[in-house]
């Protein structure tokens, strides 16, 4: 072999051996640097979480004017629940379960004290905007009722008028079949979402006088305490979709006493609003008359027109709820109605009226 030869052998072997040795080095250095590009990813990712969780929680502190101990009551009340703060402040469902689990190692009373966490809770349930509850979300606990909710037991109506974290209050009428320390079964009406069954322990019980106040007569009556129930049953059994509707309606009231087909009093109809209307009956609002208020089981007749093409006469209902007189003289009373002896060619078209305003008024929220 020549000398040229033994260079160029010599020179090969010095490139095959750097090759060899670079690959090496350079995977050498890619796992570690790999590794270190990935922590460092990871790292990034999770602090531009924190950030952007700490601006969103900064945010709603903010907006809803919460201190900084209402903060740590928040951070309390998501430990108890086993959920994160941003959450509880944030999801109904996550607030009310973790403010349950809570106040449930708190001592039961009618009336928290000032600074109690009954008490906390409340103001941050309304400050976060979980109070008043929306007409159509579902009902999840009776801490979420608010004054002048509609209720009833056996078959009697009553009205909320009062509501903390630890109890609610309802007044009833003296015919409503009450005992303190019974386990009740209350039945709650939600307009524009469902009925729900709520078990609940009258705690207490007191006598309401008859007086007669500014804002009208308040008849003789017994005030519930009732424990809370944090999962009331959702029954949504309902024939017919209800529609809110803010329109004239004209009511005539009959003699209660021999239902819905006797003859008119000489009494004019009263003139109300429509609160809510299907084509099983309607709610609304109406002055209290003269005669005084009117009560559960009387028969009317009403005349109410939803658009040009859709007038209703006559048709006979009876009352299925009727609330106290409120605001001042001569006051006004919520009822709710149940049309009877409507025939089905009455009912399809007063269905479809609702349809045609539901769907229109879909269309305009989207």
């Amino acid at each position: 072999m020549t000398q040229f030869d033994q260079f160029l052998h010599s020179v090969q072997d010095s490139f095959e051996a750097n090759r060899s040795t670079n690959w090496t080095k350079v995977g050498l250095l890619i796992v570690p640097t790999a590794a270190v590009v990935f922590g460092l990813s990871v790292w990034m990712r999770r602090r531009r979480a924190h950030r952007e969780l700490a601006t969103r929680i900064q945010s709603i502190l903010s907006t809803a004017s919460l201190s900084g101990t209402d903060f740590d009551d928040l951070t309390r009340i998501a430990a108890a629940g086993q959920v994160s703060v941003i959450e509880v402040m944030t999801v109904l469902a996550s607030f009310e379960h973790a403010t349950a689990k809570l106040l449930a190692e708190e001592a039961p009373t009618l009336h928290p004290a000032e600074r109690s966490w009954f008490e906390r809770v409340r103001r941050l349930r309304k400050l976060l905007g979980f109070s008043p509850l929306s007409p159509h979300l579902w009902l999840l606990s009776t801490r979420e009722l608010v004054i002048g909710d509609s209720v009833s037991m056996g078959g009697v109506g009553g009205r909320v008028v009062q509501v903390n974290e630890a109890s609610f209050a309802v007044d009833w009428p003296l015919s409503a079949v009450l005992v303190e320390g019974a386990l009740c079964t209350v039945m709650i009406d939600r307009p524009d979402d469902a009925r729900y069954r709520a078990r609940v322990r009258l705690s207490r019980l007191e006598t309401l006088p008859e007086i007669t106040t500014e804002s009208g007569d308040r008849e003789a009556g017994r005030r519930a305490f009732l424990a809370h129930d944090e999962q009331p049953e959702r029954h949504q059994d309902r024939r017919f979709t209800r529609l809110r509707a803010n329109v004239a309606i004209r009511v005539q009231v009959l003699d209660a006493n021999k239902g819905t087909t006797a003859a008119p009093t000489s009494t004019a109809p009263s003139a109300g609003t429509i609160v809510d209307v299907s084509a099983g009956g309607i709610a609304l609002d109406l002055p209290v008359s003269a005669r005084g208020p009117i009560a559960s089981g009387a028969g009317v007749l009403c005349w109410f027109t939803l658009d040009s093409d859709a007038a209703f006469e006559a048709l006979s209902a009876v009352v299925m709820a009727a609330g106290p007189a409120t605001g001042p003289p001569p006051g006004e009373q919520h009822l709710r109605l149940s049309f009877v002896s409507l025939n089905e060619a009455e009912r399809d078209r007063l269905a479809a009226v609702v349809a045609r305003h539901q769907i229109s008024s879909n269309a305009g929220a989207g």
